[in-house]
């Protein structure tokens, strides 16, 4: 507006001239803003119909300001290429700024809707994270007294047999698991290494009911131990191979856990050469399997897996498949 004004007017007036229209203009939208700030409680159609009235008052008070600025500074210019400056009340340049005003006030509703639903996008953000760490607890919490019931259930059965040192030995053993289990209680992801640790000290409880009857094999595959896991994700899985696989046999039998990283994911498998499939050509379920599916779908939607299916050995292997995550470089420096 200024290099126009210098191709009409000399450039003192020129410069007064679009100072004033720029510093009252300016004026106009703080005097708005309030009035703006109110409305923006109210419905956006009831917004926009206010302000519209309230855009060309404001820039009629614009243009009175300023002309009344360019009379008192300034005398008007001699006539230059037929134009002069319009006298007040100035209708046209009203109208023009009005428009102005008006597309400053869709701007400043737009910014503030964009803010506000900003805010409401991060609120629900929040609040579906807060939801599903509930949710994960609230798994965790359902999956720990099932394991529980089932082991206090056991060492019953061996003080009801008078196998006690066998009974003093699994709750030895127990006390170790759960104390474990209390110190990454709050962890939602832990090392595999750990989770892996996790599944052997249970299977240990198990040793001391069943003892030779169940056979543990362990293989994680170089770089698998460092990949982070959902904490106790394997536990169910071997609890139901042991329950399933091992318990109706007299003979007893074999769990292997397996962990190997392909590219970009982590492949877990608990596999138990026990019967498999039941004789509806079912798969096995419960509280734990459910649970996992559950938490698999809470942690990494589409893209956590389990599957059951029959394994090499002929029992039930029960699959996981997760992207393959390790801790961040600066996390893994500051751990003690």
């Amino acid at each position: 507006m200024l290099i126009a004004g210098l191709t009409q007017w000399p450039a003192r007036y020129a410069l007064v001239n679009k100072t004033s229209l720029t510093v009252f203009g300016f004026a106009a939208s703080l005097l708005l803003r309030p009035v703006y700030r109110a409305l923006s409680r109210a419905p956006l159609p009831a917004a926009a119909i206010a302000a519209l009235p309230l855009s060309f008052g404001a820039a009629a008070a614009w243009m009175a300001a300023h002309h009344a600025l360019l009379r008192s500074a300034i005398a008007p210019p001699a006539p230059a290429r037929g134009l002069v400056p319009l006298p007040f009340p100035d209708f046209t340049n009203t109208i023009y700024f009005f428009f102005v005003l008006v597309a400053w006030s869709a701007f400043y509703f737009g910014a503030h809707a964009y803010l506000d639903l900003s805010i409401e996008r991060d609120r629900r953000w929040k609040s579906e994270a807060l939801a599903h760490q509930a949710r994960l607890r609230a798994l965790r919490l359902q999956l720990n007294p099932h394991f529980l019931f089932n082991t206090l259930n056991s060492i019953s059965t061996l003080v009801v047999d008078r196998r006690n040192a066998e009974a003093d030995r699994m709750i030895g053993r127990l006390a170790a698991f759960l104390r474990m289990t209390l110190d990454a209680s709050e962890a939602d992801e832990i090392l595999l290494s750990d989770e892996v640790d996790f599944a052997r000290r249970y299977l240990e409880i198990e040793e001391t009911r069943f003892g030779d009857r169940l056979r543990v094999a362990l293989d994680v595959g170089p770089g698998a131990g460092a990949a982070l896991v959902p904490a106790m994700i394997l536990q169910p899985l071997v609890e139901n191979a042991v329950r399933h696989g091992i318990l109706p046999r007299s003979s007893g039998g074999s769990v292997a856990i397996r962990a190997e990283r392909s590219a970009q994911w982590l492949t877990m498998a608990v596999e138990d050469d026990g019967p498999g499939f039941d004789g509806n050509n079912g798969a096995r379920k419960g509280v734990g399997l459910t649970n996992t599916r559950l938490r698999l779908s809470e942690l990494y939607g589409e893209a956590g897996e389990l599957r059951l299916e029959r394994g090499a050995q002929g029992g039930l292997a029960a699959t996981i498949r997760i992207p393959f995550r390790e801790r961040p470089a600066v996390e893994t420096e500051a751990a003690p």
